[in-house]
């Protein structure tokens, strides 16, 4: 593929991707979303949880096709000046809003299901924009597996506590900063030194990650996930 191609802004470029049920019409909402989460007023944001919810789209095809690239989207204006720090941060909230209401509404229609895979998602304390883990997590839900953890959870006790009470299939660490490689190193060892883990894989990304991928290579993790296209296709992976 050409290395040109965005697929942070247009993760229906990539062939897997393009699979997911209902990715057409999930792009058609990105505009109509992206104008919702800018704007003043705040009925905008509930009357799009409203549709889509009546659209009944799978979760992780709304995940990966329309939240991603609109958060990248807020992202690209906050970087190149053509917004302020406050409306990304109110239009981030509101995406965040959006993603917990839908995951949470969806996941309880899937809590019946047996052995399913676990999940335990984590950040540095650098990850302050929590909406890729909320993002990630509502993936996760949606292809079945149960999510623990999340935007709360940091590099800390409370996650080897975590580790230690409870069987993961996946450890999935959100990073912030690219200067926090060290302190995302130094908890993989801790944690692979843990006996008692089993098979569980280790999982980075996050705006680092996005960032410096090459920074994160060697740092004792089973992927490095630039995207969160990259963790669907781990997810599908190990539930194959």
């Amino acid at each position: 593929m050409p290395p040109e191609i965005d697929f942070h802004l247009h993760p229906e470029l990539d062939p897997k991707a393009r699979e997911l049920p209902g990715t057409d019409k999930a792009i058609t909402y990105r505009s109509a979303l992206t104008e919702a989460l800018v704007q003043a007023d705040p009925r905008g944001h509930r009357e799009m949880i409203e549709e889509l919810q009546r659209s009944d789209l799978p979760m992780h095809t709304l995940a990966i096709q329309l939240f991603s690239p609109v958060a990248a989207h807020l992202g690209r204006l906050w970087c190149n000046d053509e917004t302020d720090f406050i409306q990304v941060a109110v239009a981030s909230t509101r995406l965040g809003m959006i993603v917990n209401h839908l995951s949470q509404n969806r996941s309880q229609t899937i809590r019946d299901r047996q052995k399913a895979r676990r999940v335990l998602l984590a950040r540095t304390q650098g990850a302050l924009h929590t909406i890729g883990v909320s993002i990630v997590a509502s993936c996760f839900r949606d292809m079945g597996w149960d999510v623990d953890g999340g935007a709360d959870l940091e590099l800390n006790d409370n996650l080897y506590m975590r580790l230690s009470n409870s069987s993961y299939s996946l450890l999935g660490i959100s990073v912030g900063r690219v200067d926090e490689v060290d302190e995302c190193a130094a908890a993989i060892r801790r944690v692979q030194s843990r006996r008692g883990l089993g098979p569980m894989k280790i999982a980075v990304g996050g705006p680092a990650v996005m960032k410096d991928p090459h920074a994160f290579g060697n740092i004792g993790a089973d992927m490095v996930a630039k995207s969160a296209l990259e963790v669907m296709h781990l997810a599908d992976r190990m539930g194959a």
